[in-house]
């Protein structure tokens, strides 16, 4: 096996440790941008170590691709039209509510007074709704 296919393989494993560690405690609200971020910040300490570790400087690239793979690309779309078609199969209020939290920002009196709502009862449709783009981004993946 390769090194960089192992590599890859480690933090991989290592990303799923410590997400499986965060879902114990907390409920994740943006399960792609979380993936996202754990990896990369993986990564980035994996070459801090190999940086601090190698011997020759000259041997590291000057710069890094900070781009995801392509596989990554597409894994996250995937993910996301999982999650977006799960939003679209969900009643109108709580679908309205997500996108009005989650795509446009608005904080979430906002989004309770909008909708005509409590605040928590729109928080609990959104933490409702939530769990069900996490269970459908799980299951088709």
């Amino acid at each position: 096996m390769s090194g960089e296919v192992r590599g890859a393989e480690d933090i991989v494993h290592d990303a799923w440790l410590l997400m499986e560690r965060k879902a114990e405690n907390a409920i994740i609200h943006e399960p792609v941008g979380y993936v996202r971020r754990v990896i990369r910040n993986l990564i980035f300490e994996r070459n801090r170590r190999r940086r601090e570790t190698s011997l020759a400087p000259e041997d590291m690239p000057d710069i890094v691709d900070e781009r995801p793979s392509v596989e990554a690309q597409i894994m996250g779309r995937e993910a996301m039209q999982l999650v977006l078609d799960a939003i679209e199969a969900m009643p109108d209020r709580q679908k309205i509510a997500i996108r009005l939290y989650h795509f446009e920002g608005l904080r979430l009196k906002d989004v309770a007074a909008q909708l005509g709502l409590s605040l928590s009862y729109t928080q609990n449709l959104i933490a409702q709704g939530m769990e069900i783009c996490d269970r459908q981004r799980r299951l088709g993946l």
